[in-house]
């Protein structure tokens, strides 16, 4: 997926998500994500239509492709971690905690209050599924280089600090943080804009009961 493009990422079946969702008939479900480990409980709240990952603030400094999808949005109900934002879409809905269902943030599954299965994602348009994976993969792969750049500093810092003759590993340490570091800046403005976003919500007491 190459920076300059452009896709909506329409769906048009009853089995696609955006479909799915806004015709359930039922208003809580619960999704899951199992590489991550998470499950959370919803209530449908709204549809949102022409969403766009450039409105995502925490993405922004990546400068991805620009990816436009439907959404629909479901007040959390279950106690999540903190550590969720980092993957997941989440918003203050009327002074509520909500969560965002969309094929840019697809869960594996979503189960009904019977737990249930009633929907996996192997109901996604495949060429839909490859551009947000690869957009994943990208992120996290951008993310890894960040967390390096910092680590590599840190080290370097530790050794100027204490005095010690390690001029070879200095220099190998300088070459790293060189490599990574317009990354590395990156990565620094995503994590603020995320903490930014935690914040907020937590001084307008919107998550505080529901984070563990």
């Amino acid at each position: 997926m190459s920076d300059d493009t452009f896709i909506f990422l329409d769906e048009f079946l009853d089995t696609e998500l955006y479909i799915f969702l806004n015709r359930c008939k039922e208003e809580i479900l619960k999704f899951v994500w199992k590489d991550k480990n998470i499950e959370i409980i919803g209530k449908y709240q709204e549809q949102l239509e022409s969403c766009y990952n450039t409105e995502l603030q925490w993405e922004v400094p990546f400068d991805f492709a620009e990816i436009g999808y439907d959404a629909v949005v479901y007040k959390v109900l279950s106690k999540i971690e903190e550590e969720y934002f980092e993957w997941l879409d989440f918003s203050d809905w009327n002074d509520c905690l909500s969560i965002e269902i969309s094929i840019y943030n697809y869960p594996d599954e979503i189960r009904n209050l019977d737990n249930e299965i009633i929907w996996t994602k192997e109901n996604i348009n495949k060429e839909h599924m490859d551009i947000i994976n690869e957009k994943n993969k990208k992120l996290e792969e951008l993310k890894r280089k960040g967390r390096e750049y910092f680590k590599y500093l840190d080290e370097l810092e530790i050794l100027r600090r204490e005095g010690v003759n390690t001029p070879k590993r200095e220099e190998e340490l300088i070459k790293k943080i060189e490599e990574r570091e317009e990354v590395g800046k990156k990565y620094a403005e995503y994590k603020r804009n995320l903490k930014k976003w935690i914040k907020s919500l937590k001084d307008n007491e919107i998550i505080n009961l529901l984070i563990n």
